[in-house]
């Protein structure tokens, strides 16, 4: 909603016992709890998010802990997903930082090797292209040795760049990872902070079905793999096809004193994308239970009591965004958990399966129909990027309302969600425009 908007709604919410997570700072661990309409609190429902868990994970969540309550300002009536002016300039000057950090390490461990690898040059003779196996290995064995302590000091710097950025970026947004003093056993905080410290470190979500839904349902398995692998290999790619390229155009001889130096730009300006994708990423994550409890209300205030259907429809909705993009994003998560909260669980056959989504909401009356729809767009861009198959299926719901999916509006509210303008029931009709 917009500032005001967001401030009511609040309001609303306290009258009710629940808070949200910007509210005062004494009360950020009930900030992921909602309240239901007779007052009391719905228990929250208890999933394994974590799974297995990297010991670098658990030190970056060991970093927030003992941060906790440092430099966070909360401001109440002023929703997380809501960022205001200040915050946004602070939180651009976060990101700038960091990316340039991060370009700079990237550039200085790229230098140190291309440095080495051409001091090292003479150990293959005159004529490189003609050496022997020994004489290669000799040179292959001073260039690791430096090659490898550079690599693990240039990504731990990496690492701990993000690590200390994503805690700023929370700080910035008001977001209270942990409460300084803290002796609850509600473990909510622990797993939100996770959730952050893997966004920072670029920790897949895990793979593993949750709310009986399998992400990887409708995924091709090899296609998955392949897409890793080509992540994970991009610099080494990169480098590869440009010193092709540059050879090809100017000839070895000429390249042959420079080209290790290639790697200088490429090497930075890939530390510097990851940094930013993963700065973008954990603030998706920080917004998200915020935005997921709003989102719900405000979908659910446009019927005056949901029927079983809808309520059905609704989780399903959910379901078929997490398996059209094959992963279980915290986000929409959150937005199960927020509708669980809020309608129940929903204990169906097959809650995954996009078909039967489609459907059931063919089957809902004209407004709950809308509704399924406006749930469907929204979880297909909560996780902050849409892609093919994602606007296959919007475009099968949409021709259910009789319509083409306004794919405008779709991204106007993804560009709104990831640059926290907030939320507003305008932002939900707006993705349904040519209905009553």
């Amino acid at each position: 909603m917009s500032g005001s908007g967001a401030g009511d709604e609040r309001a609303r919410a306290a009258d009710d016992g629940a808070e949200a997570r910007r509210g005062a700072a004494d009360d950020g661990a009930e900030a992921r709890r909602v309240a239901v309409d007779d007052g009391a609190e719905a228990p929250r429902v208890e999933v394994d998010r974590l799974g297995k868990r990297r010991r670098v994970e658990r030190f970056a969540v060991g970093y927030f802990k003992r941060k906790a309550g440092v430099g966070a300002k909360p401001r109440a009536g002023d929703a997380v997903h809501f960022l205001n002016p200040e915050e946004r300039r602070t939180l651009r000057r976060i990101e700038r930082n960091a990316v340039l950090r991060a370009a700079g390490a990237g550039a200085f461990a790229a230098t140190l090797g291309a440095t080495v690898s051409v001091l090292a040059r003479p150990l293959l003779g005159d004529e490189p292209d003609d050496v022997s196996w020994i004489e290669y290995t000799r040179y292959l064995a001073v260039t690791l040795l430096t090659a490898l302590p550079v690599a693990i000091v240039e990504l731990s710097f990496i690492y701990w760049n993000a690590i200390i950025s994503v805690h700023r970026l929370a700080e910035a947004a008001g977001v209270v990872l942990f409460q300084p003093d803290d002796d609850s056993d509600d473990d909510s905080d622990e797993v939100f902070a996770a959730m952050l410290a893997r966004a920072a470190l670029e920790i897949p979500n895990p793979p593993r079905p949750m709310f009986g839904i399998n992400p990887r349902r409708e995924a091709s398995r090899w296609r998955l793999l392949l897409a890793t692998v080509v992540y994970k290999a991009k610099v080494s790619v990169s480098n590869f096809l440009l010193r092709k390229l540059l050879v090809r155009a100017f000839g070895r001889a000429g390249l042959r004193s420079w080209i290790p130096f290639i790697a200088v730009p490429i090497t930075a300006t890939w530390d510097a994308f990851v940094c930013r994708r993963a700065l973008r990423e954990a603030r998706l994550r920080a917004i998200g239970p915020s935005a997921a409890r709003e989102l719900v209300e405000c979908l659910l205030g446009q019927v005056e009591a949901p029927s079983e259907a809808l309520s059905e429809a609704l989780f399903r909705a959910v379901a078929t965004a997490v398996v059209r993009s094959a992963d279980f994003h915290p986000n929409l998560v959150e937005l199960l958990t927020a509708l669980q909260q809020r309608l129940g669980e929903c204990a169906v056959e097959e809650i995954d399966d996009s078909g039967r989504s489609l459907a059931l909401i063919g089957r809902l009356a004209p407004g709950e129909r809308r509704v399924a729809v406006q749930m469907l767009a929204v979880a297909c861009v909560f996780d902050g990027r849409i892609g093919k198959k994602e606007w296959v299926v919007l475009g099968r719901a949409y021709a259910l309302l009789g319509c083409a999916t306004p794919r405008a509006a779709v991204l106007a509210f993804q560009h709104g969600l990831l640059n926290g303008d907030g939320l507003a029931r305008a932002d939900l009709m707006a993705l349904t425009p040519d209905l009553p």
